[in-house]
């Protein structure tokens, strides 16, 4: 046993290390992804460092989950290294009768040796008298020595055999003991190093992927998309520049300080007089013609301030790209529009002059230090609309990017899956044999947050299918609708196959990706279902218990045993016992000894795991006694059990896919008592019946 702690303690450290080792590869790997995000944005190369960038990112996350699962794990084998030590001592307290079997045949073998060599010694001493023809006094003595010497060693021979007995029960108990601890120790660093093999391949797995993702992104990624790119990037614009024609000088638009003046046909030279800014308001003047219809000409400027309110910028754009983009749809919408509005009133005067628009529309550049007032014109007789734009912000809003565990688009789609149920028993008169089980359970599936991207890619998603099956003993089902199809003309009563809307389903999991984006993987509830049975088979813990009342005195005793039919391959963990008392319970012998809280007024059982293959843990019997100050009149007390197993189900309900696009990567399987995952509490009322999870629940049995 002092092997099995070392043992322990060493694969802590093995596992460790090992998380050392996965905690510097995402160290590296970060430091890889800020290398390529480091890389020349220039030339047409540059898209490909973010290609670089999100795999080595994505790598990163992928061992830096599995370090936090192997600390997780580490956790987990330092708790077993505690309990050990503490199942040690208890076994090391348990072991005192065989250290005294052990050392009471040791002890008894000397002695009986000497006993032997005694009484050898006293038979040779009288040999040797009768052939030297001692006298006949010596002789009679020498026969008395023998036959004390000869009852001794028979005395001691019996005493022997009788602690040789005792030694080979204590012996053969104990290695029983001795065995039964080391195979539970295996049995457990079997399943600490199977969680530890899981981790490792489910990071394979995800490492996979990236490396299929970045695969794929480098294929994607053509070259002419790569010179595009560029072009739109670094290119100067579609459209050709207008034709620059004589301006007359005018001297109120003249830029003071020396500076440059931008109008229209050089909005998009740069000037980093005007950049170098922060941008803030811009005021924009339209004179229009005068009209005859004032009606129409107010009508119309209300229709143009509505228009150009409604202006949106398009997102992660520059200041200066946002201002131009911005300016440029608006002036085309002004010179569109006011031309419109100018048409009917040219005259043949107008033939001998925006070279130059009927409208003028002037640009004040934001306010500077240096410049104490704006340039603007104004001609006489003329309407004018002012128009302020909002300030624009210079910040940049980026995503993380997608879900570090990525999909391949060849491969067959993980999806998991997991079972819960929970069991409600009711014992009439707390007879084992006369007992109505209901089981309700549920079945959700699972799916990784990379298949929403999976799901958006392919127009024509492949159908998921999956059957039940084991489910002739299931009474009835309460599919989700929005999600499942079924055919109730289905002839096998022992299995039912159900396939997703997928359209719904993609819905679905697209909602919960923008509720959840930090999410590895969205659960997805299918159906419930619910098993009724008067077997008492059915349970897997039966009870039996009994109340008695002698005046002031109260005898409760509670018999349980595991069902080995229910589920061979369980054990029962996190058993319980709860029983309340009344306020003025006194007195109160409880065996084996319970915890008390006075608070809540309740003795408390901690059972051992139950095992319905093994009796002597699977069975045993509970028993308290306590006395009030007055005969109590009231229903006798309830016992309260709670206990979860995991691994099976009680239906016996399983489920697998139907179809090669998608793969089963895991089905759980658990059961508890009560309604509730989290409770799990059963009760028992004393004398007249018994239950699980409430009586107000079994009433549809």
């Amino acid at each position: 046993m002092k092997h099995g702690q070392l043992a322990t303690k060493e694969l802590a450290e093995f596992v460790r290390e090992s998380a050392a080792v996965e905690e510097t590869y995402s160290k590296s790997m970060s430091k890889l992804a800020k290398m390529a995000s480091n890389g020349s944005p220039q030339g047409t190369f540059a898209p490909m460092w973010d290609v670089f960038r999100v795999s080595s990112d994505k790598l990163a996350l992928c061992h830096l989950e599995l370090m936090k699962k192997m600390n997780d794990l580490i956790r987990d084998i330092n708790k077993y290294g505690d309990e050990q030590v503490k199942v040690h001592r208890k076994t090391k307290e348990e072991m005192v009768g065989t250290v005294e079997a052990v050392q009471a045949v040791q002890v008894q073998s000397g002695h009986l040796q000497k006993s032997k060599e005694g009484y050898h010694a006293k038979c040779l001493e009288l040999d040797r008298l009768r052939k030297e023809g001692a006298p006949q006094k010596e002789l009679e003595k020498a026969e008395l020595k023998s036959k004390k010497a000869a009852e001794s060693f028979a005395l001691c021979i019996e005493k022997y055999n009788r602690v040789g007995g005792e030694f080979e029960q204590k012996m053969s108990e104990s290695a029983q003991k001795f065995q039964e601890i080391e195979e539970a120790h295996l049995r457990q660093m079997k399943q600490l190093i199977k969680a530890y093999s899981h981790s490792i391949e489910d990071t394979h797995v995800q490492v996979g992927q990236v490396h299929e993702e970045f695969k794929q992104n480098v294929e994607n990624i053509g070259i002419d998309n790569l010179v595009q790119k560029f072009a739109e990037q670094k290119g100067t614009g579609k459209d050709r520049p207008a034709l620059v024609g004589f301006e007359e000088y005018m001297t109120a638009l003249a830029p003071e300080g020396g500076k440059k003046s931008r109008k229209e046909n050089n909005f998009y030279s740069s000037d980093s007089d005007f950049d170098d800014e922060e941008p803030k308001k811009f005021h924009i003047q339209i004179r229009p013609v005068a009209s005859s219809n004032r009606s129409n000409s107010a009508a119309t400027e209300k229709e143009l301030k509505a228009t150009v309110g409604a202006l949106t910028l398009p997102p992660n754009r520059g200041v200066r790209q946002q201002v131009r983009h911005f300016f440029h749809v608006l002036c085309v919408f002004l010179r569109i529009s006011l031309k419109t509005r100018c048409r009917g009133h040219l005259d043949s005067s107008s033939k001998s002059i925006q070279k130059q628009d009927t409208t003028e529309a002037v640009v004040a550049a934001p306010p500077r230090a240096a410049r104490a007032k704006r340039t603007s014109g104004r001609l006489s007789g003329c309407e004018r609309v002012s128009i302020e734009l909002p300030h624009l912000s210079s910040t940049v809003h980026l995503s993380r990017g997608p879900s570090p565990i990525s999909l391949s688009t060849q491969e067959a789609w993980p999806v998991a899956a997991a079972i819960t149920e929970y069991i409600n028993a009711y014992f009439k008169g707390g007879q084992h044999h006369r007992c109505l089980v209901k089981i309700t359970g549920d079945l959700t599936m699972s799916f990784p947050a990379g298949i929403t991207r999976i799901f958006t890619a392919n127009p024509n998603v492949p159908v998921l299918s999956f059957r039940l099956v084991n489910i002739s003993k299931i009474d009835h089902f309460l599919p989700n609708q929005k999600l499942l199809y079924s055919d109730p003309s289905q002839s096998d009563p022992d299995t039912r196959d159900f396939w997703f809307n997928m359209q719904a389903l993609q819905l679905y999991l697209q909602r919960e990706a923008e509720l959840n984006p930090q999410a590895s993987y969205y659960n997805v509830g299918l159906l419930k279902y619910q098993v009724s049975s008067q077997d008492p088979g059915r349970a897997p813990l039966l009870l039996s218990a009994e109340c008695q009342r002698s005046g002031t005195v109260t005898r409760v005793s509670l018999d349980y045993h595991c069902c080995p039919a229910t589920a061979p391959s369980t054990q029962l963990t996190a058993v319980q016992v709860l029983l309340p008392l009344d306020h003025t319970a006194t007195d109160l012998q409880c065996q084996p000894p319970a915890s008390w809280n006075a608070e809540e007024r309740r003795l408390l059982w901690k059972l051992p795991n139950l095992s319905p293959t093994n009796h002597s843990k699977g069975s045993g019997t509970l028993c308290a006694s306590w006395q009030c100050l007055e005969v109590p009149r009231g229903p006798p007390p309830s016992l309260a059990v709670q206990f979860v197993g995991s691994g099976a189900s009680l239906s016996g309900m399983d489920v697998e896919l139907v179809g090669s696009r998608y793969r089963m990567s895991l089905v759980k399987k658990r059961f508890a008592t009560g309604n509730a995952a989290n409770t799990c509490v059963c009760f028992l009322t004393l004398a007249e019946n018994g239950l699980f999870g409430g009586g107000s629940s079994l009433i549809n049995i």
